[in-house]
């Protein structure tokens, strides 16, 4: 189970993050845990767990976006894990350089940014890139053979839209199920989507479906 939200380091004190703190895959974590099935919880904030959560749970912390592509990649490799739930928000793009902008015709100017960068510019630039899709080496190459299921969040989309979206999605990642929902009601309900089914759950009732529809 990973749950959270990744950061991207611009210097040794900066960061770009997200907005989420990680409750959902905690509370299915707590859930799974809770019904007798032992537990890999990586994330960012394990100070939503209290000690009796993590009876069953053993606990990984992570803040980057490297610690988590890291820490998935060690547990999935060598651990035979029969459902892996991705539910971590994963920065899509990594800061690869910091710039001043010279004159009109100058190129950018890269700074060093490996320290702390000085607060007395008026300006600065950053360079990002893509970062690779940790969902998509789950299956290969990392090698896992269990149960897959992916989370996708859209934004001002209509439910038409993010289904389509979302299967494409599950599809692209070998996942077997993807939980979906847009930003404007993930805090009240969900779309759980298979190969052959869709399923609207509310949110306070989504670990259980998630675990009903394994059949577990």
């Amino acid at each position: 189970m990973t749950a959270g939200a990744t950061t991207v380091p611009i210097d040794q004190v900066r960061a770009i993050t997200n907005i989420f703190k990680g409750r959902t895959g905690t509370e299915i974590a707590k859930h799974f845990a809770g019904r007798g099935h032992l537990v890999t919880l990586i994330t960012s904030n394990p100070g939503l767990l209290s000690n009796k959560d993590t009876f069953r749970m053993c606990v990984i912390p992570y803040r980057t976006y490297d610690q988590l592509y890291a820490a998935m990649e060690k547990e999935i490799r060598l651990v035979k894990y029969d459902v892996v739930i991705h539910s971590a928000a994963v920065s899509d793009y990594k800061v690869t350089g910091v710039f001043l902008r010279g004159k009109a015709t100058e190129m950018l100017t890269p700074i060093d940014s490996s320290k702390k960068m000085s607060s007395a510019h008026k300006e600065l630039y950053l360079r990002m890139v893509p970062t690779e899709k940790i969902v998509d080496k789950i299956r290969k190459p990392w090698g896992f053979k269990g149960y897959l299921v992916k989370f996708k969040l859209q934004v001002g989309i209509s439910d038409a839209e993010l289904k389509s979206i979302a299967e494409k999605s599950r599809v692209a990642s070998h996942a077997d199920m993807i939980v979906a929902n847009c930003l404007e009601w993930s805090n009240e309900r969900a779309e759980i989507i298979t190969a052959k089914t869709t399923t609207p759950v509310s949110r306070q009732d989504l670990a259980k479906a998630i675990r009903k529809e394994m059949g577990l």
